[in-house]
């Protein structure tokens, strides 16, 4: 008997139509493994994935549960899967994938349906704000602003571009706050911030190009307060982020970032500001915000992953590989 995935696919984002959508990623994961069962659950509300990833990984029936959306389709799965042990699968398939484009994981159906199949399985850390779970980063200030008045209507149909249009708004914007994070319930530092970056992944923001040197494994959150907003810099990024181009802490000098690592820390602003977890803007500081360590299992390109975990996933035979979990 040949293998099960679940699907949780967005019933209502993506760049695909619904029935275009299943009938896609059903005919190539069957391609790569004919006798594999692919069974959807198609999500009607907010946290609606959670839901059903939770559900299915409950079951331990299936190989893997799969993310088919975009990156607020993959947090919700997350957020099902924290803790559970099931191995969480990707496919882009939304307006916006910058979390999948930081891991590699290519927005072709064919290749990442092959990725789940063929993967590597890596425990990762995610972090939490209050009861929310996030897998990339969580933003605080004029990012989670731009996040917030982001018309979803032009969202769905350029992707990207409707956040860099929405930051053009922002770039005169001259509000700030005075920031104070207490790490590890024992130090505290005072900030004056535009905008305060919490990452889990080692990019900091797919929009500002701000990258640590540190990995989505390492048990911290990467903490990155942006101080002096320059709207030349931004102007900069802006152009640089419509011609592709990556290069990661060439602006950084633009807003005078100061950096931090923690484990753990409350975060409180004057006045409040706006703060948002992978894209979805979720309330106002004061927050508390705290990394759990390797707490998901998601299935990574091997160039991703690293050449330690590919070799220990090959030392297993096929049996112990193919395993449904938990």
């Amino acid at each position: 008997m040949g293998r099960k995935v679940y699907v949780v696919l967005n019933g209502k984002a993506g760049r695909r139509g619904l029935d275009f959508s299943k009938q896609e990623i059903e005919k190539w994961f069957k391609t790569h493994e004919p006798g594999i069962e692919v069974v959807f659950g198609i999500t009607e509300r907010a946290m609606h994935a959670a839901e059903l990833a939770a559900a299915a990984a409950k079951t331990g029936e299936y190989y893997a549960v799969v993310a088919a959306g975009g990156d607020g389709t993959v947090n919700e799965v997350a957020n099902g899967l924290a803790h559970s042990g099931a191995r969480m699968g990707i496919i882009p398939n939304g307006s916006t994938n910058v979390f999948c484009s930081e891991m590699k994981i290519s927005s072709d159906i064919q290749i990442a349906t092959k990725n789940v199949l063929e993967g590597i399985p890596v425990r990762v850390d995610v972090g939490r704000v209050g009861e929310r779970y996030y897998i990339w980063m969580l933003g605080i200030g004029i990012e989670a602003k731009i996040a917030y008045q982001v018309n979803p209507k032009i969202k769905k149909y350029v992707g990207v571009l409707a956040y860099v249009i929405s930051a053009l708004r922002q770039t005169f914007d001259k509000g700030r706050q005075v920031m104070k994070i207490i790490i590890d319930e024992d130090k505290e530092v005072t900030f004056s911030t535009f905008n305060t970056i919490v990452g889990n992944a080692a990019s900091f923001d797919g929009f500002l190009g701000i990258k640590s040197k540190f990995s989505i494994k390492s048990g911290y959150l990467d903490v990155c307060v942006l101080q002096h907003k320059s709207p030349i810099g931004i102007l900069q990024l802006i152009i640089n982020f419509a011609r592709g181009r990556r290069d990661y802490y060439r602006f950084v000098d633009k807003f005078s970032a100061g950096h931090l690592r923690a484990k753990k820390m409350r975060i409180e602003t004057v006045p409040n500001a706006y703060y948002h977890v992978d894209g979805e803007v979720l309330g106002m500081t004061p927050i508390e915000v705290e990394v759990h360590h390797k707490a998901l299992t998601l299935i990574l390109p091997e160039n991703t992953a690293g050449k330690a975990e590919a070799e220990n996933w090959r030392k297993l035979n096929k049996e112990e590989r193919e395993r449904p979990l938990p």
